[in-house]
């Protein structure tokens, strides 16, 4: 078969659409438009790895030393350091419980959990009174985690497991921050144990 000529610009019809078909090709080459300014995404902004929020009862202690223990595992804390900055959060909601909310079982208590890689942070943020929760006794903080007891130590229990905390009233609620700084042995430890459970 013969290959067909190619008809010169003044034999082709006129009512070939070739040129709407070439500019749909370009259009669709052409790069999406950019998001607005409402749709895009911040950057450089920490935001919280979990939010909690728990009615004020005692009952939810348990949970908040759970999910406070894991978060801490997940963002690379050995078990040990785990479990003791779980006691200190369960201390600062312990502290909201009796003293913010004075008993009162009918309010909320929201924990934001926040790896910000070199440091570990939890929120507890209510709207009770705002309480001083220093002046407390010394005690022997070994003996305490030993013995799993929870509630009683107040700031000093979370001072000496914490390396921050903060208080700080914020649109009428209170705001307790407690930091810990990631030590590279922890992270290394977490790993390690982490390898020798899944063999």
């Amino acid at each position: 078969m013969p290959p067909r000529r190619r008809p010169s610009p003044a034999s082709a019809p006129r009512t070939v659409r070739a040129p709407d078909r070439v500019s749909g090709r370009e259009e669709s080459r052409r790069p999406p438009a950019a998001p607005s300014p409402a749709a895009r995404v911040p950057r450089g902004r920490n935001k919280p790895s979990l939010i909690l929020s728990l009615p004020s009862e005692t009952a939810y202690l348990g949970l908040v030393r759970e999910v406070t223990k894991k978060m801490a595992e997940v963002g690379g804390f050995a078990e040990p350091v785990a479990e003791r900055l779980s006691l200190a959060v369960d201390e600062a909601a312990t502290n909201v419980l009796e003293h913010a909310y004075k008993g009162a079982t009918d309010r909320e208590v929201e924990l934001r959990f926040e790896d910000r890689g070199p440091d570990f942070r939890v929120e507890l943020v209510d709207t009770g009174q705002m309480v001083d929760p220093r002046a407390v006794p010394q005690v022997d903080l070994d003996k305490f985690v030993t013995e799993r007891r929870t509630g009683g130590l107040g700031m000093h229990l979370m001072e000496k497991i914490m390396d921050s905390v903060t208080f700080r009233r914020s649109a009428r609620r209170n705001v307790c921050a407690l930091v810990k700084h990631k030590d590279p042995k922890d992270a290394k430890d977490a790993k390690d144990g982490e390898a020798s459970s899944s063999r």
